[in-house]
């Protein structure tokens, strides 16, 4: 069976409070927010896609028996 790193994304959402002087404030405040201290963030239904079919890639199986995803680094936004 041959192995394949596929791009997907998925949106959450949640709320988070913010103090400011106006709504336009808040927003601006809400973006500021650091995404890993959001309180329980829950899937939205019908939001996972594949992000890109040209950025597939086979992954050879000789070396990834062990789980190796190294090639996620030359993904775009790779790490």
């Amino acid at each position: 069976m041959k192995k394949f790193i596929v791009p997907v994304t998925w949106k959450v959402e949640t709320v988070v409070m913010v103090e400011a002087e106006s709504i336009e404030d808040a927003i601006h405040e809400a973006h500021c927010v650091d995404i890993d201290n959001m309180p329980d963030p829950e899937y939205v239904g019908d939001s996972f896609e594949i992000t890109s079919e040209d950025d597939i890639q086979e992954v050879s199986t000789e070396k990834n028996e062990t789980g190796d995803f190294s090639a996620w680094n030359d993904m775009p936004g790779g790490f």
